[in-house]
Formats: structure tokens, C-alpha cells, sequence
């Protein structure tokens, strides 16, 4: 059975909702699990709601507590909610014998990152590269284990303020997986992370899509109303 968890908090579920529509689609026989907080709506479609009471203002500190906090023992696909599956997944193989399987940046790795993003200092990081600076993305994570994610939340305590409102996911996990003592596997941000403009051969077929960024966004609830999932 495929596995996968999310995180969502916020009262507007439009894009969770798509999230898990689209993976049922394509995988009948999947488990749901939706991470929120005490106050937020159920997800239609989620098997299961696990709740954790904590400062959601923290969010990428709350997003990593809650995923170490699931007792899973299976692999295990964590994803953004602002994505579309498009294919059947098996996360068991592609983690094979690794202990967690990590998207790799494909699209944009040469842009310099903006050092005023999401409004944060980044001044240290003024000059170089989005792939330089954030080679893993945490959109698609699997992992069969707590244990990653755990570690993930220990780095993360060790950062400075801004990044446990933004980026401190992506931080973590370049910090993690640079210290060493993991078996890291790749999923190719083509296939598990693919950009709705980026699919250039008709015979790669992307397993998720990924609408980051309002336009995108925007595109990503049209195009589920015409396909009258809305």
C-alpha cells in the first residue's frame, strides 16, 4: 500500500483537496495523513488527521515536528499540498535499500537566489545559486522512518529565528544529508516535482507536478474545476 502524508493548516483546504484527489486517482489502494493543528478542517479525502499542538506561526519548525512526530514504519511520501499527482507512485521502490529518498533540484539550479525572499535577510547567501544554496527540495520526501525527519527538527533548533518561518525545511535537509550517516536516494525534480511548463518530451511523463508560486497556483484550481474535481 502506498503511504503518503502532508501537512496542512489554514481553514482553506482547495488545494489539499486537489492533492488528494489526484493521488487517488491514480492510486486506489493509498493511506492519506493529513499533519495539522488543533483547529484546522479535515482534508476530504484524508484517511487520517494526526494533530499537533503547537505554534503553527513556526511553521517550517511545526511542519518538521509533526512529520518526526508520526510513528510510521513503512515507507512513506511526504508532499507540499500545492502539487498534482498524474501517475501511479511506488515509494517502496524507489527507496529501496536507502533510508530516505530526497527530491533533486533540476529546473532553475543556475538563478541566484533572491536574498529578500519571503521578505527574510538572506544576505548571506547574495551571489550564489538556488542550487548552490538549496539543492534538495522538500516538496517529495520518502522516508520510512522518523528518524530523518528528527534530525531534520534538531538541525533546524540550531538556526537562526527567520528560517523557522521559511526555508529552514530546505536548510535542514542540505545540512542533514551534507553531514553525512544517511543513504540518500534521489527523486528527480522532473518526475516528482515536474513544473507544468517544464515537461518538454511527450514521452516523460511526470509522477507529480508541482504549482509553487501564486500563477501557478491559480492554474493548478483551473485546471482541476475543468476536470470537475471543484
Amino acid at each position: 500500500m502506498l503511504r503518503i502524508a502532508f501537512l496542512h493548516v489554514g481553514q482553506e483546504t482547495v488545494l489539499a483537496r486537489i492533492l488528494v484527489r489526484s493521488i487517488r486517482a491514480h492510486n486506489p489502494d493509498v493511506h492519506v495523513t493529513q499533519c495539522t493543528d488543533g483547529a484546522s478542517p479535515a482534508v476530504a479525502g484524508v484517511d487520517e488527521v494526526v494533530r499537533l499542538d503547537s505554534d503553527t506561526g513556526r511553521l517550517m519548525t511545526f511542519r518538521l515536528r509533526s512529520f518526526a512526530g508520526l510513528p510510521i514504519s513503512e515507507p512513506t511520501l511526504f508532499l507540499d499540498t500545492d502539487m498534482v499527482c498524474t501517475d501511479r507512485i511506488d515509494a517502496a521502490a524507489e527507496l529501496g535499500q536507502h533510508d530516505v529518498c530526497v527530491c533533486v533540484r533540476e529546473f532553475n539550479k543556475d538563478m541566484l537566489l533572491d536574498p529578500h525572499a519571503m521578505n527574510l535577510d538572506l544576505r548571506e547567501y547574495e551571489g550564489r545559486t538556488l542550487n548552490e544554496v538549496y539543492p534538495h527540495l522538500a516538496c517529495a520526501v520518502i522516508a520510512k522512518t522518523p528518524e530523518f525527519w528528527s534530525a531534520c527538527l534538531d538541525n533546524l533548533m540550531s538556526l537562526p529565528e527567520k528560517f523557522h518561518h521559511w526555508f529552514g525545511d530546505q536548510e535542514a535537509i542540505r545540512n542533514v544529508i551534507a553531514g553525512g550517516g544517511w543513504s540518500v536516494g534521489s527523486l528527480p525534480e522532473s518526475r516528482y516535482a515536474c513544473l507544468p511548463h517544464e515537461v518538454d518530451d511527450p514521452a516523460h511523463r511526470p509522477k507529480l507536478f508541482h504549482f509553487k508560486g501564486p500563477m501557478r497556483k491559480q492554474m493548478m484550481i483551473d485546471g482541476a474545476r475543468a476536470a470537475g474535481w471543484l
